[in-house]
C-alpha cells in the first residue's frame, strides 16, 4: 500500500501545471468583439419579438378591461377574453425562456471556434513550457500559487495574436 501511495504522489508530483485567464483571452481578441456584434444584433431581434408579443398582451388587457366595465357584457364573453389574456401571457413567457436558450445557442455556436483555438494555443503554449496541464482560471479557482510564471495567460494572447492574426470567423460570419 505504501509503494501505491508513494508511486501515485510520484507522479502527481511530476505534472506541471499551468493556468490561464480564458476570459482576459476572450476581451483581448478582435474576433471575441465581431461575436458580440453579431449576438447584439441577434438579442434585438429577439426582443423586438418580445416587444411585439407584449403589445398584444396590452390590447388583449385593454380589451378585457373595458369589456370587464360594462355591466352588459356576458360572463362566457368576459372569461373568454380572460382566457385569451391568459394565454397571451403564457405564451410571452414561454417565448421569453425560448429567446433566453436560442441566445445561449447561438453564443456557444458563435464562440465556439473562438474556444477551439484558445484550447489550442494553450496547449502549444504549455507544451512548450513544459506543462502537463494547462487550468482555466476565468472563475479564480486558483486559490493559491507559488509561482506566478505558471500564469500563461499572457503568453496565449501573445502566441494567438502572432499565429492566428486572423483567427477563425465565428459560425455564420462573414
Amino acid at each position: 500500500m505504501l509503494a501505491i501511495t508513494t508511486l501515485f504522489m510520484g507522479s502527481a508530483s511530476a505534472q506541471k501545471i499551468a493556468y490561464l485567464n480564458m476570459q482576459t483571452v476572450l476581451d483581448t481578441l478582435p474576433e471575441t468583439d465581431s461575436v458580440r456584434e453579431q449576438l447584439y444584433k441577434y438579442a434585438g431581434k429577439l426582443q423586438q419579438d418580445l416587444t411585439d408579443l407584449a403589445g398584444e398582451i396590452d390590447k388583449a388587457k385593454a380589451a378585457y378591461d373595458a369589456i370587464n366595465a360594462d355591466p352588459s357584457t356576458s360572463q362566457v364573453r368576459k372569461e373568454l377574453l380572460a382566457k385569451r389574456y391568459q394565454t397571451l401571457v403564457e405564451e410571452y413567457q414561454r417565448t421569453e425562456q425560448d429567446a433566453q436558450k436560442q441566445l445561449m445557442e447561438k453564443e456557444k455556436e458563435k464562440m465556439q471556434p473562438v474556444y477551439d483555438l484558445i484550447k489550442k494555443s494553450a496547449g502549444e503554449v504549455g507544451k512548450t513550457k513544459g506543462y502537463t496541464l494547462v487550468l482555466n482560471n476565468t472563475n479564480g479557482m486558483v486559490l493559491y500559487n507559488l509561482n506566478d510564471s505558471d500564469d500563461i495567460t499572457a503568453a496565449v494572447i501573445k502566441h494567438m495574436l502572432a499565429k492566428y492574426p486572423a483567427a477563425p470567423k465565428p459560425a455564420g460570419s462573414k
